[in-house]
């Protein structure tokens, strides 16, 4: 049987046959299997404590799961060339494509306290001070927060919503960052650098660090923001139960691996025909590291080993790089989600 033959390929097995599922026969083998629980759109599944990520993503569109339909514009480390030539990004840019991206919820990546909520950066900043040392901060949010400071958050608490922006400046969008300080010396504190819309102890910060510095932002402690919330969703075991879906931005199908494909022995096992809203209970998840030092968006490294029917496994790469911008040297600086977990914003 065809089915059979694609099955052994997407579990541990020396021979590898290459398949495609298309929606239908694949929801059919799910139900068989017991694991269809294809979402409706606008419908949420329900979440248990265990389940629910201590970390995601900062914006969401309503009754979505964070970070569903959304492109990270201008990734972390990447060279915004269109407003910023020269200077590398020290967060990510989020963006609603193809739409007004103002007034969408911005939500706490994470559980902590507010240690800053003002500033004009335009619209406000809110800074959260989370365990481990992690601090994230929210630029470019309306006036009217949510949100003030010394309140402690839980993980996907409303903060406020973007700000609409009419200053010709840029379009409306999130600017989002996750960093080691709250200040330091010499980016925001008590002798900047370079200062790129800041100035002496400023906590927002400058958003930009020059290329020709001799420091990466990483070494200065800037950190990946999709790789802190992917590394510290769940840990290092992923909760049983967790799930993950096919996002808006996917294209029409991915190519499943025995391993992520830049792992060494990586072998394809076949495509995956893909269809936003589907979902897929989640294994494992292997990213890029915290303080990588790349320069482009080809340096986001986020795979999902996801659950096939029958028990069939095989993974997935979950963001993807993508030429919507670029850098001066042709290389991708934009990040959109081919699979995104089901998590939603937290009850208000």
């Amino acid at each position: 049987m065809e089915y059979d033959a694609c099955r052994r390929a997407l579990v541990p097995h020396p021979m590898t046959v290459s398949c495609h599922f298309t929606r239908r026969t694949f929801l059919r083998l799910m139900t068989v299997a017991g694991l269809a629980t294809r979402a409706r759109p606008g419908v949420a599944r329900a979440q248990t404590p265990a389940t629910i990520p201590a970390f995601s993503y900062p914006l969401g569109l309503p009754d979505r799961p964070l970070g569903d339909g959304l492109l990270v514009r201008h990734g972390y480390a990447t060279e915004n060339t269109w407003y910023n030539p020269g200077w590398w990004h020290t967060g990510e840019d989020w963006y609603l494509p193809g739409g007004e991206t103002g007034g969408l919820g911005v939500y706490a990546a994470a559980a902590g306290e507010v240690v800053f909520a003002g500033s004009e950066y335009p619209g406000r900043v809110v800074i959260i001070a989370h365990a481990d040392g992690l601090y994230s901060m929210y630029g470019h949010l309306d006036y009217a927060l949510a949100i003030a400071p010394g309140q402690v958050v839980e993980r996907g608490q409303l903060l406020g919503t973007v700000l609409t922006r009419d200053d010709g400046r840029a379009p409306s969008h999130l600017h989002f960052e996750i960093r080691t300080f709250f200040t330091t010396s010499e980016v925001n504190g008590d002798a900047p650098r370079y200062g790129v819309g800041c100035g002496y102890e400023c906590p927002p910060g400058p958003g930009y660090w020059p290329i020709d510095a001799p420091e990466h932002p990483s070494v200065l402690g800037w950190r990946n923001p999709t790789h802190v919330i992917n590394r510290r969703a769940w840990g290092e075991v992923v909760a049983e139960g967790a799930t993950v879906i096919v996002a808006e931005a996917a294209a029409a199908s991915t190519t499943l691996w025995s391993v992520p494909a830049d792992v060494a022995g990586a072998e394809p096992l076949g495509e995956l025909t893909l269809t936003a809203g589907d979902r897929y209970p989640i294994i494992a998840v292997d990213t890029g590291e915290e303080d990588g030092t790349g320069t482009s968006a080809e340096a986001y490294r986020v795979w999902y080993r996801i659950v096939l029917p029958e028990d069939a496994e095989g993974w997935v790469q979950a963001a993807v790089p993508d030429a919507f911008d670029t850098g001066s040297d042709g290389r991708p600086s934009s990040v959109r989600f081919a699979f995104v977990p089901e998590v939603m914003a937290a009850a208000t």
